[in-house]
């Protein structure tokens, strides 16, 4: 009997090792698929600042979001080695804000969206490159679902918060409590074909990673609002 036991032990172990050996070579394929897809993206996108043709702006549009779904994926695997990838430091918030509205000034202007940002000048305790993924997941999320009207960035003193109000198409109210579960697009996503329900995924990995916590109000058809509360005096991240 204990023969058998021990047998099965052994069957054991080596199926788990398998496993973890087939799921590393998936990750690895996968993550090195992420990083070449990168090259017919970049090239895409300089044949579309070359071409000018009515639907430019809609494939510039499209090119953009396939780059952030990639740089999701990236970021989504990156996840997983973070405690290597941590560093805690006082950041400037202005800073941060500024290199992500650079990067997203385009679809701005494209999309007729308007900003009202004034300098926050304002430091908080966290790390820098997965702040501004989070961020930046939701900034993205901002401009993806508002068509007309403007993006206000501000900052809540008093909760240590960054807020992100949109005039989009809003968030049902019985979608709010589940917009953060992986895989979930919500109504307005599945109606829209634009969500991944990956993003919000991610931000909410990395809140807990920086122990931030997240405060969401939306009416459909007026807009929403990110509340991005970060901590104050304890820092306990997640490690």
């Amino acid at each position: 009997m204990q023969e058998q036991v021990n047998q099965l032990l052994i069957e054991n172990r080596q199926l788990k090792n398998t496993i973890d050996i087939e799921r590393k070579d998936l990750e690895e394929y996968f993550l090195l698929w992420v990083h070449q897809i990168k090259t017919p993206i970049t090239v895409s996108d300089l044949i579309l600042q070359k071409e000018k043709t009515p639907y430019t702006c809609q494939l510039k549009e499209q090119m953009f979001y396939i780059r952030e779904y990639t740089d999701m994926a990236i970021n989504y695997m990156k996840l997983k080695d973070r405690q290597a990838d941590m560093d805690i430091t006082e950041v400037e918030i202005d800073k941060l804000l500024k290199s992500l509205l650079r990067k997203y000034s385009g679809l701005f202007i494209d999309k007729n969206i308007s900003l009202d940002y004034q300098p926050i000048d304002t430091k908080i305790i966290t790390d820098a490159k997965w702040a501004t993924i989070l961020i930046e997941q939701i900034l993205a999320n901002a401009l993806k679902y508002t068509n007309s009207g403007k993006i206000t960035l501000s900052f809540d003193r008093d909760k240590n918060a960054l807020k992100v109000k949109d005039t989009g198409i809003g968030i049902k109210s019985e979608d709010i409590n589940k917009i953060f579960d992986r895989g979930y697009s919500g109504f307005n996503g599945r109606i829209n074909e634009k969500s991944s329900g990956i993003g919000l995924y991610l931000v909410k990995k990395i809140a807990i990673l920086l122990n931030i916590k997240i405060e969401v109000c939306s009416t459909v058809n007026v807009g929403s609002e990110f509340i991005i509360c970060f901590p104050k005096q304890s820092y306990n991240f997640v490690r």
